[in-house]
């Protein structure tokens, strides 16, 4: 240990020193204070550490000793295991057994540091396992595997993946081309994985997608003409959107629609539109038909057709919804409208610069696309489960007369919506629209595939 009595007579010669210079001058005392030679604290203990506090057999730790002033020592310090030097600061467990390790540093001894290797706790790999981010593919899916060891490494780089027929993967994917059941295994030195089956599908039916847009409006509502303007924008751009104009407040409005306004227009702003039932068009609607038409790219997993006639007073509708994949773990419902064009009313009107001007109200509006009747529940009639499997067409045929309400059974249309109806309209369900299609009395139709 460093004797203590030099730092007195450092810190008694610079003060003598400091004094008389400050009496001598305008600085102020402290002003240089700068100039003391900083007294290091004194190294009185030592602290040994390691890498890893849970080691294994055939594990490597590396020791590492700092002073109690935080000094990093570790390339001028000796270690020792069991009393005994050993050469460096790192070392190998290559048996079983208790290992105390020690370290001296400018006389001072370390803590103990303790560990006991037994074949229980060993790592060692002795096997791997082969596995697949899937177990069925679609053809032009991409196949991944991944190779894991025994003792928790992922040796997927390292490692050979192998078709049955001797063909070797690059990389650890696989491009499904063909239809059929395809068996892997995986090497790794000289170990050989289990073997993983996947199973290639045929590419699943595509049908064209199509978007529903659910306008919330009403002749009182001086903003919705808004909203009417910006469907005829979209009209103008696609055949694949199907707008329903659902009236609240006015002589269109249709009893018992009161649910589905409360539950997707919960604030009862007005206009509101939702696309697929679930997502609001952006205001100002008419800047945003980008928005709506996104929706119809792409292809839907299953497809509808309507063909409905009618007959009198008599309407005889058939639905089919066929499906490209497998639906039967999902909860689908069918939603199915009774819609009619041209209606006449005054609708009051605060836009402008739209194409219907200025005037309030505007006379003689013509309203289409209005809800008249829901033939089936507003959230949806279930679809059975065992009906939902891939290339399966379920059927609904519906035989009714024309709503009491409808003003020209000459001027009606027919809107059939396939909904995702986890919780059947219950708050935190889905019932988004999966795929909507709409047919007038006399069309026929197929089922779009693509």
């Amino acid at each position: 240990m460093k004797p203590t009595y030099s730092k007195y007579l450092t810190l008694s010669a610079f003060f003598l020193t400091y004094l008389f210079i400050s009496c001598g001058s305008n600085e102020p005392i402290g002003g240089s204070a700068g100039n003391v030679d900083e007294v290091n604290p004194e190294v009185t203990s030592i602290v040994l550490s390691s890498n890893s506090n849970t080691v294994n057999l055939n594990d490597t730790i590396t020791l590492n000793l700092v002073t109690n002033t935080g000094e990093q020592v570790t390339s001028s310090a000796e270690f020792y295991l069991d009393g005994v030097s050993i050469s460096s600061n790192s070392y190998n467990f290559s048996s079983e057994g208790t290992y105390v390790f020690t370290a001296i540093y400018d006389g001072l001894t370390s803590n103990e540091l303790t560990f006991t290797i037994t074949e229980n706790n060993s790592n060692e790999l002795t096997s791997i396992t082969l596995s697949s981010n899937l177990s069925s593919y679609y053809i032009n899916d991409v196949a991944t595997f991944t190779v894991t060891g025994n003792d928790g490494i992922d040796y997927t780089d390292e490692a050979s993946i192998t078709l049955a027929d001797g063909t070797i993967l690059t990389g650890n994917t696989y491009d499904t081309t063909t239809q059929g059941t395809f068996t892997f295994t995986a090497t790794y030195n000289s170990f050989v994985s289990n073997e993983t089956l996947i199973n290639v599908l045929p590419s699943p039916v595509s049908f064209q997608k199509n978007v529903l847009i659910e306008d919330y409006t009403g002749t009182w509502c001086g903003w919705c003409p808004r909203v009417t303007y910006g469907i005829k924008l979209v009209e103008e751009e696609t055949e694949n959107a199907v707008p329903v104009a659902i009236h609240v407040g006015d002589a269109m409005e249709v009893a018992g629609v009161g649910p589905l306004v409360s539950y997707f227009n919960p604030s009862g702003g007005y206009p509101f539109a939702n696309l697929n039932r679930t997502t609001s068009w952006n205001y100002p609607e008419p800047n945003n038909i980008g928005q709506v038409i996104n929706f119809t790219n792409g292809g839907a997993d299953l497809g509808i057709s309507i063909n409905p006639t009618l007959t009198g007073n008599t309407m005889d509708i058939q639905i089919e919804v066929k499906f490209g994949i497998d639906y039967s773990l999902a909860e689908l419902a069918l939603v199915v409208y009774v819609l009619e064009d041209d209606l006449i009313y005054d609708q009051s009107n605060y836009t402008s610069g739209y194409s219907y001007g200025s005037a309030d109200p505007l006379v003689n509006f013509e309203h289409d696309y209005v809800f008249r009747a829901s033939l089936t529940d507003l959230f949806g009639d279930p679809i059975p489960q065992s009906s939902t499997t891939a290339d399966n067409i379920f059927v609904q045929n519906i035989t009714t007369s024309v709503p009491s309400n409808v003003s020209d059974s000459d001027n009606l249309s027919v809107v059939a919506i396939v909904v995702n109806s986890s919780g059947n309209g219950t708050p935190g369900s889905s019932n988004s629209a999966i795929n909507v299609r709409s047919a007038y009395f006399g069309e026929t139709q197929d089922l779009q595939e693509l």
